[in-house]
C-alpha cells in the first residue's frame, strides 16, 4: 500500500492523544448514559475497551443487567472532517435494516453528532448490545496458519451472509447518494455524492482531499457516472499523493493502468444497460463476516459497521464478495494458488446463494407473501427501476463473473491499486485488447508522468525526513505542540508543480 508515512504519523499521533482524552473522560461516561436510560437507571462502566477498525467502544451495564454500547468514531482511524457524517450515514443505514429486514443489528437508543457530545470526544451511538465473538478473529485464531477454512463453518457462515444479501437487494433506491436520517427528506446538497471507504482512505493516508473540486454537490445519475467518479479518485490519488509510485517501473506501470481505466471505453462496456439508471441499491462498503459476532455454534447474533454506506449501482452489489477470503483483495499480490482458493470459495457462496434464493422463494409461496417492497414516503426508495425484478442476486452475480465485469468492480472497491496486486492483474486478463487499449497512450504522456513522480519522491523523503526530525527532536520533547505538529504535516506542503494530470 501507498501510504503516506507522513499522514500515517499524524493520524497515530491524533489517535493516541484522543484515547488518552477518552480514558480521561471515562469516569463521567455512567451518569451520562445514565441521563438518556428511559428510566434513568445508574450503570456501571466495564473495562474492556472493544474497538474495530473505525470505531472505539465503551459498555455500560445498568442495575437491571440490560447492557448498552456506545460506539465512537476512533480519531485517526476516522478522518475528523468526516466523523459526523460517519454516524450519521450509519444512524440511517440501521434505521432502514431494522425497519425493512430481519438483519440482526443493533438498536440504537440515543446518539448525537460532536457539538452533542458533553463528553468532548466526538459523535456517538449509544446501542443495545449485542453477545457474541467478533467472526474474523475467530475465524483467524482458529485456522492460522491454514490455506483453507473448515469448509462446513464456512458454508454456515455463508449460507447466514447470503440470507442477509438477499433482503438487503430487495432494498431499492431512485438516486446514488448519501442516505439521510430523516427519510423524508434529501440529503444535504454538500454530500450528494458518497464517501466511500476508499475516498476515505485516500484523504486519510494519501492526504489527497478528493472532495476538494466541490463535486459532492453534483448529483451522479447513472452508473456510469459513479464509475468515473470512483476512477477519477483513484487518478488523483496517483498523481497527488508525493510517494505514490516506488520507481520508474512502478510509475509507468500504475500510469498505464489507471489511465486505461479513465480514458477507455472499459467503463462503458462494463456498465450492464438496463441498471445504467437504477434501481440502485444499498451498498455497505465494509460489510461483511469481519464486522458480524457469532456465538459458539458459529450462529450470527449481530451484524455492526455500517459506516461508509450509500445508494449505489447494481453492479457494486451484485458481484463477487471482497470478503470471500475475509481480506481486500487489493491488499494481495498475484498468485495463481491463492486465486484458486477465492475462486473455489466463491463456488461455495454461489451455491449456496442459489439455494437460499430457491428456498425463500418456496417459503413464500407457501405462505402467500410477498416480497419486501419501498415505501413511498421514504426518499430515494424505488417502487421499479430499469432492471428486471426477474434479475435474481445469484444470476447477476454469476453474470458478473462470467464476462469479467467482477474484477472491474473489485479493483474500483479498492485504494491505493497496482497492476501487480490480485484483482488488477485478473481485470487485465479478462480484458482480450488490453495491449490495444494500451498503445493508444501517448509515450511522451507515459514520460512526463514518470519524471513528475521521480520528482515527488525526492520531494517526499525530504518530507518525510522534516516529519521524522519534528516528531522525535521536537515534539517528544516538548518543543512544539501537537496542534503545530499537525498544520506542519497536513498543512500546504511543496508538491512540486504536481503538473498536469495527463
Amino acid at each position: 500500500m501507498d501510504v503516506d508515512w507522513c499522514f500515517e504519523k499524524v493520524v497515530m499521533t491524533k489517535g493516541l492523544m484522543w484515547l488518552g482524552k477518552g480514558d480521561h473522560q471515562a469516569h463521567r461516561i455512567p451518569d451520562w448514559a445514565t441521563k438518556h436510560h428511559p428510566e434513568q437507571l445508574p450503570c456501571r462502566l466495564e473495562k474492556e475497551r472493544p474497538h474495530g477498525s473505525f470505531n472505539l467502544c465503551r459498555v455500560v451495564v445498568f442495575d437491571n443487567g440490560e447492557k448498552w454500547i456506545i460506539r465512537f468514531p476512533l480519531v485517526g482511524r476516522t478522518s475528523q472532517a468526516h466523523c459526523d457524517e460517519k454516524v450519521a450515514g450509519e444512524l440511517a443505514v440501521l434505521e432502514l435494516l431494522r425497519e425493512r429486514t430481519t438483519i440482526p443489528v443493533p438498536e440504537v437508543k440515543v446518539w448525537g453528532l460532536a457539538d452533542e457530545d458533553p463528553l468532548g470526544l466526538g459523535p456517538f451511538m449509544m446501542q443495545t448490545f449485542i453477545e457474541g465473538d467478533n467472526l474474523g478473529k475467530v475465524i483467524d485464531d482458529k485456522d492460522e496458519g491454514q490455506k483453507d477454512y473448515d469448509d462446513n463453518v464456512m458454508e454456515k457462515i455463508y449460507r447466514q451472509t447470503a440470507r442477509f444479501m438477499i433482503q438487503m437487494f430487495k432494498l431499492d433506491f431512485d438516486e446514488i447518494g448519501t442516505l439521510p436520517v430523516d427519510a423524508s427528506q434529501p440529503p444535504p446538497p454538500d454530500r450528494r455524492r458518497p464517501l466511500t471507504l476508499p475516498a476515505h482512505e485516500i484523504i486519510r493516508l494519501g492526504g489527497v482531499n478528493v472532495f476538494d473540486d466541490g463535486s459532492r454537490s453534483q448529483q451522479l445519475e447513472t452508473t456510469k457516472d459513479f464509475f468515473d467518479f470512483v476512477v477519477h479518485q483513484q487518478w488523483r490519488q496517483l498523481h497527488e499523493q508525493l510517494n505514490s509510485v516506488y520507481d520508474e517501473k512502478d510509475a509507468r506501470e500504475k500510469y498505464i493502468f489507471t489511465r486505461v481505466l479513465k480514458e477507455s471505453d472499459l467503463t462503458s462496456r462494463h456498465v450492464w444497460p438496463e441498471y445504467d439508471r437504477g434501481p440502485f441499491k444499498l451498498i455497505c462498503d465494509d460489510f461483511g463476516p469481519n464486522n458480524m459476532l457469532v456465538n459458539k455454534d458459529w450462529d450470527v447474533t449481530g451484524v455492526l459497521d455500517f459506516e461508509f454506506s450509500y445508494a449505489g449501482p447494481t453492479q457494486f452489489f451484485a458481484t463477487a464478495p471482497w470478503w470471500l477470503l475475509f481480506n481486500r483483495p487489493h491488499m494481495w499480490d498475484f498468485d495463481e494458488e491463492f486465486g484458486i482458493r477465492f475462486m473455489r470459495y466463491l463456488d461455495m457462496f454461489q451455491r449456496v446463494l442459489e439455494e437460499e434464493e430457491k428456498k425463500e422463494e418456496e417459503e413464500e409461496e407457501e405462505k402467500g407473501k410477498v416480497a419486501i417492497t419501498p415505501d413511498d414516503n421514504n426518499h430515494g426508495r424505488s417502487e421499479h427501476g430499469g432492471g428486471s425484478s426477474k434479475d435474481s442476486l445469484s444470476n447477476l452475480i454469476r453474470r458478473s463473473r462470467e464476462n469479467g465485469t467482477m474484477w472491474f468492480i473489485i479493483v474500483l472497491q479498492g485504494w491505493f491499486q497496482s497492476p501487480d496486486n490480485y484483482p488488477c492483474a485478473e481485470l487485465i486478463r479478462h480484458t482480450p485488447d488490453w495491449d490495444e487499449l494500451v498503445k493508444k497512450i501517448p509515450e511522451e504522456d507515459i514520460q512526463a508522468f514518470v519524471t513528475k513522480k521521480m520528482r515527488h519522491l525526492k520531494l517526499y523523503d525530504q518530507r518525510k525526513k522534516e516529519t521524522e526530525n519534528a516528531y522525535d527532536n521536537e515534539l517528544l520533547k516538548f518543543l512544539i505542540t501537537v496542534e503545530t505538529f499537525y498544520r506542519r504535516v497536513e498543512g500546504p506542503y511543496d508538491r512540486g508543480d504536481v503538473g498536469p494530470n495527463v
